[in-house]
């Protein structure tokens, strides 16, 4: 595989790794079972009971238990899971249990709880996918190779052209959805389609205005919109096929699996610190070790800059267990609805709204959304150096590796014997030691806004230990023990 697909794949496998983890450890394993037990005996006995009438009243019960469980998961998790469990866990058990006969007996309550549940996961979910598309660009890792080589300075986003094609697709849609609310006098349908309009315009400055300032946040938060704005496709779909008789459960099929994709994302960003919970004495053995405590600093400064932002004070409130709790409670609410539309199920039986009209209503609640929270980056990216900080986290481009068509103009001549690779081979180490040397004096890793990324070593000096020392940052090299 080329050193991209590697990329790609580890980290999309340290999600899933990193998230089953944390999952299953000692401190979330009760919370994860109940998750999936509930989730899954619901699913199960619902769909069973819809051709077996002995089963429909159980499959009934358990869905007001799955959705009576997703409000305590939100609420606990959100004030007290920060505490003990041993001060709440038993009244939330009581919670639960007290909710789920509260809404057996009171059934007008569910389908509200259920749609306050459904709308905050599209809330949530998109948060969590500008995360995504951050933290996927802005890898230290993954970030590095996918800027490899490209000058901060050159004036483009990453891959500008395919998010300009899109852009257009998304604007196509949306002028013909307005078409299509001015034809049925839908004016909800035309407003929604005028805020992706101004998605689509948002996008487009920054590919053509704003990405030379910035390509490594204006690529985030590109590729941020092109994810979330998955949802103006799905409204296309929706709106086109709202008058047959289609199946709304599976349409939703999709946003189920997602769901799930990113409550391991979720979890996997705390497994770092869940290790350090659960294995403090390995810990303090390692930090013995030179080599562990540089990595540890590391780490540290990294946290720190992801962390200063204000807004990510509220999950670090909060604390991992209660993340978890919410983002699992929301997702049951999700899978609730998701159960109604799949079998058209009866606790939306007397209310105001279909399932029709929830489905359609989520993906417009998702586009408005998208351009609102499009513009809040954008100002914070203005206004708040931290969030600078934390959006535009700071890559090793080795910028003085060769433009593209020079590498391979270079490699071709390798290939065809005019030139001999050693000869590359002594002039990129001599380009690294000259960089290093230069990263070394200033003290600053290059960076997308110039600004200063922490030193990386002492000052410069003309002496063979500190031009290798410089190299060995450059290319993330550990020292070598000097022999005795």
């Amino acid at each position: 595989m080329s050193y991209v697909e590697k990329a790609f794949y580890q980290y999309v496998k340290n999600i899933f790794t990193s998230g089953f983890k944390v999952l299953f450890s000692k401190k979330y394993l009760f919370y994860t079972i109940a998750f999936f037990l509930i989730s899954v005996t619901s699913t199960v006995f619902y769909l069973i009971g819809r051709n077996y009438t002995e089963l429909a009243e159980i499959g009934a019960i358990l869905i007001k238990v799955e959705l009576s469980f997703a409000v305590t998961y939100v609420f606990f998790g959100l004030f007290f899971a920060r505490f003990p469990v041993k001060y709440w866990g038993i009244p939330a058990f009581l919670a639960a249990a007290g909710g789920s006969v509260l809404l057996h007996f009171l059934p007008i309550i569910s389908p509200f709880v259920a749609i306050v549940g459904y709308m905050g996961w599209i809330f949530v979910s998109i948060f969590l996918t500008f995360s995504l598309s951050r933290n996927f660009w802005g890898n230290r890792i993954l970030g590095s190779v996918m800027f490899l080589g490209k000058r901060a300075d050159e004036g483009s986003i990453l891959f500008g052209g395919v998010v300009f094609i899109l852009s257009l697709i998304n604007a196509g849609i949306a002028s013909y959805l307005i078409y299509l609310g001015a034809k049925s006098s839908d004016y909800f349908l035309i407003g929604v389609s005028i805020f992706a309009i101004i998605a689509v315009i948002i996008v487009n400055i920054i590919i053509f205005s704003l990405g030379k300032n910035d390509d490594v946040f204006y690529t985030i938060l590109s590729f941020f919109y092109i994810i979330a704005g998955f949802n103006l496709w799905k409204l296309l779909f929706f709106t086109i096929s709202s008058d047959s008789s289609n199946d709304t459960g599976t349409y939703n099929i999709g946003g189920t699996l997602a769901a799930l994709f990113l409550i391991f994302y979720t979890v996997s960003n705390y497994a770092k610190k869940l290790k350090k919970i659960e294995e403090p004495k390995v810990d303090e053995i390692y930090d013995q070790i030179k080599d562990k405590k540089k990595k540890d600093e590391i780490e540290r400064i990294e946290e720190e800059e992801e962390e200063k932002w204000s807004l990510l004070n509220i999950p670090n409130s909060i604390g991992p267990l209660g993340v978890l709790m919410i983002v699992m409670g929301l997702v049951m609410s999700y899978h609730v609805i998701y159960l109604q539309l799949l079998t058209g199920g009866d606790i939306f039986s007397e209310f105001f709204l279909s399932e029709n009209v929830l489905v359609g209503l989520k993906d417009k609640f998702g586009v408005v959304l998208l351009t609102f929270i499009l513009i809040f980056y954008l100002l914070n990216y203005l206004l708040s150096t931290n969030f600078r900080m934390y959006s535009s986290p700071t890559l090793y481009r080795f910028e003085f590796l060769p433009p593209y068509e020079e590498l391979v103009e270079r490699i071709n001549r390798v290939r065809s014997g005019e030139d001999s690779w050693k000869q590359y081979a002594n002039m990129l180490i001599k380009q690294g030691v000259k960089a290093g040397a230069k990263s070394t004096a200033q003290k600053v890793f290059v960076a997308p806004t110039k600004k200063v990324a922490g030193a990386i070593g002492g000052a410069f000096t003309t002496s063979k230990k500190g031009v290798t020392k410089g190299f060995n940052k450059v290319f993330r090299r550990k020292d070598k023990k000097k022999k005795s």
